[in-house]
């Protein structure tokens, strides 16, 4: 891969491999030997960015080039770019499937989505339009709570969500939207496998490459896998896509991606090599192809998207904010100490009840006692929150 950069700067690119990079690397870090370029590792504070890695340039002069630019920044300086980026809360879809049911347009609200997995079983009575894969339920159902930032619109809609003190489940807002929608799928058995309850995801991979399944709500990462698949088995990879979540915002959609690991270069190394490691990322991002054939999203501004996001035209991309200075941590930690589990899968969890009344036809009146019973531990814990107190009486 990198034939074309050695030649073109007479050097030789060697690289390392880890078997637990973060943690490696973070320990050769004690010494000056950690290499010339790096992806730098979440555990170097921003604040430390100047001890370990040389200036990449002044932010304000590389917002523009470059999306994430600010990810490695301290004090208006960069220190380190992304490698690529990657999209997440989404649902991947069979695409063939979608169009020969005659759907030309993608949902943007619960209604349309729902209309479409009807039309999709209506024109081919023997697929499954929408896949639970319910049990390996511990982490496919969390697949869903991907889709409540990006179906917000709002980068700070975490710190918004507990410094407003408003409820967990509040109808027509985001975790309400997302979950009514996947209990609404899961209460109609039309709709989904005919036993959940024994799903199989390793299956289901060769299912909707087949196209015997239609759509599962999954990250990104999973389009690789099932294209994978289906070249494995002669089947067209073309044919796998990934929508935006069917939700919008004042008529427009919305779309949350994030940064990969930053490359940055090691400060310590000699001033030559520190020139041919900025030429490096810079190369890179923009010419060594990496991020295409990883499927990721790439770094420079204007990139054009990869073409399983084809379906993302037209929606708004946007970061999710980082939580401001004396609310860092917080969110999580209400959603520990309250027991709801966003992103967790045990048997009291809520996505679980959620899907278990919903196979069981307990209707709204079993969403709504579900839906209650989480706002009032949530509301709990997050009143109880000293940090949040603290950081509201601060902030009026």
């Amino acid at each position: 891969m990198t034939d074309a950069f050695e030649e073109k700067y007479n050097c030789t690119v060697e690289y390392q491999s880890f078997k637990s990079y973060a943690d490696d690397v973070s320990t050769m870090m004690s010494t000056k030997e950690y290499g010339d370029v790096l992806m730098i590792p979440d555990t170097v504070k921003l604040a430390d960015l100047s001890n370990f890695f040389e200036p990449l340039g002044k932010y304000d002069e590389l917002k523009d080039k470059y999306k994430w630019a600010d990810q490695k920044m301290y004090d208006g300086t960069v220190y380190g770019l992304a490698h690529l980026g990657s999209v997440s809360g989404g649902i991947c879809y069979n695409k063939k499937v979608w169009t020969d049911a005659g759907i030309t347009t993608m949902p943007k609200t619960a209604d349309e989505f729902i209309a479409d997995l009807k039309k999709i079983k209506e024109k081919f009575p023997d697929v499954i339009p929408y896949y639970t894969n319910f049990k390996e339920a511990s982490w496919t159902a969390s697949q869903w709570s991907s889709l409540v930032v990006p179906s917000s619109g709002n980068p700070n809609f975490e710190t918004d969500l507990i410094v407003n003190k408003e409820d967990f489940f509040t109808e027509g807002k985001p975790y309400y939207n997302v979950f009514k929608l996947m209990y609404d799928i899961y209460s109609d058995s039309t709709l989904i496998e005919g036993d959940p309850m024994s799903s199989d995801w390793e299956g289901s991979k060769l299912m909707i490459a087949k196209g015997e399944v239609a759509t599962m709500t999954m990250g990104s990462w999973a389009v690789s896998q099932f294209q994978q698949i289906a070249k494995d088995n002669n089947l067209d990879p073309e044919n796998i896509g990934y929508m935006p979540a069917p939700f919008s915002k004042d008529g427009k959609q919305y779309a949350q991606y994030a940064a990969d690991y930053c490359m940055g270069v090691n400060k310590n190394i000699a001033d030559d090599k520190k020139d041919l490691g900025k030429k490096y990322i810079e190369w890179f991002i923009a010419e060594s192809g990496f991020s295409e054939a990883e499927g990721g999203i790439n770094t420079l501004e204007g990139s054009k998207l990869p073409d399983y996001l084809s379906a993302f035209d037209g929606c708004e991309f946007f970061t999710a904010a980082t939580a401001p200075e004396g609310l860092t941590g917080v969110f999580n930690a209400i959603d520990k100490d309250s027991e709801v589990g966003i992103w967790t899968g045990d048997s009291a969890n809520f996505k679980l009840q959620l899907a278990e009344a919903a196979f069981a036809g307990k209707g709204d009146a079993g969403f709504k006692a579900i839906a209650d019973s989480v706002n009032q531990k949530w509301a709990a814990t997050r009143d109880a929150n000293a940090e949040l107190e603290a950081y509201i009486k601060a902030n009026g």
